[in-house]
């Protein structure tokens, strides 16, 4: 079975479009359809329904496709090991973030390792915490960064990073109520609050509830799914919200936002990496991980880091 025409066939099975397929691999609509019609003359079988402009995947194309992306994963593999010979870490890293993990952390940690290992290539799933843990639970990602752990008997997590959690405001709306509510003050003021699933929820949540209060109590404004989306909201004065220092700190020093004193809501969370301890991980992610725990670790410590990605 020809490699070139398994590729053809799953680019068109995932784009369902022949056209989108020959755009992604720099190819031709006709030699797309070429491949895919040859692939369906050695098997005997109609890979896809062609209704008008909508492509479907029969039945036959379904087990064809996992079984072509195994074997795609097989070969980069190999791939990776051989290179591995020459001391080089290459191929694809598949990693997933969490919405503050992906935007704060991983840009600078990723930067550096591929600097490192020139030969890596990249590829981010950005979602909330239980969009990412979702995928790593059913083993479509290897690896991810998260800022929720949940009790699972597919996935490890391991803390690699505190994160502060603070209350904002714009500097109007502090003035309106006081930099410096008290705790029966805030069910009171309208919250600009994140979608359920979201870490940064989920640790506001926990905080509330250790203080006896209900996060239901709320006077929710407005539920947004990102923390841009927050983040602007709070700046137009749509209400109060809880982010992570990491977002907030530029922000807080322009003047743009007021840090709200909530003694009471004492609000540390974690970040994670985690992984799915049934997916045989592939080198480049093996090395990340390491090269992660290590480049944290002597952050931790104020000393530079002496990663074993570059030690190997």
């Amino acid at each position: 079975m020809d490699f070139r025409r398994l590729e053809a066939f799953s680019k068109v099975y995932e784009c369902r479009s022949f056209s989108k397929a020959g755009q992604l691999l720099f190819l031709s609509q006709p030699t797309i359809s070429a491949h895919v019609i040859a692939l369906e003359d050695e098997l005997g079988v109609r890979l896809f329904d062609r209704l008008g402009r909508v492509v479907l995947p029969t039945p036959a194309a379904e087990i064809l496709y996992t079984h072509a992306q195994d074997a795609f994963g097989i070969l980069e593999k190999a791939r990776a090991e051989i290179l591995l010979v020459n001391d080089r870490v290459a191929g694809d890293l598949y990693i997933g973030g969490s919405t503050i993990p992906a935007n704060y952390v991983l840009p600078e940690l990723l930067a550096k390792f591929t600097r490192l290992h020139p030969d890596v290539h990249l590829r981010v799933e950005l979602g909330d915490s239980h969009d990412i843990l979702g995928l790593l639970s059913s083993g479509s990602l290897p690896l991810g960064m998260v800022g929720a752990k949940v009790p699972s008997s597919d996935v490890a997590f391991e803390e690699v990073l505190r994160d502060e959690l603070v209350v904002l405001a714009s500097p109007a709306l502090a003035e309106q109520y006081n930099a410096a509510p008290e705790l029966t003050t805030l069910t009171q003021l309208p919250w600009v609050m994140r979608e359920q699933g979201s870490g940064t929820r989920r640790a506001l949540e926990q905080a509330l509830n250790a203080v006896g209060v209900n996060i239901r109590k709320l006077n929710t404004a407005i539920s947004v799914e990102s923390t841009e989306s927050v983040m602007r909201c709070v700046l137009a004065g749509l209400g109060i919200s809880v982010t992570s220092k990491l977002v907030a700190q530029e922000f807080l020093e322009q003047g743009k936002l007021v840090l709200l004193e909530v003694p009471e809501l004492h609000m540390v969370r974690s970040f994670y990496l985690a992984y799915n301890e049934r997916r045989e991980m592939f080198p480049a992610a093996r090395y990340f991980l390491d090269f992660v725990r290590e480049e944290l670790q002597a952050r931790e410590n104020h000393v530079p880091a002496q990663s074993r990605a570059q030690e190997k």
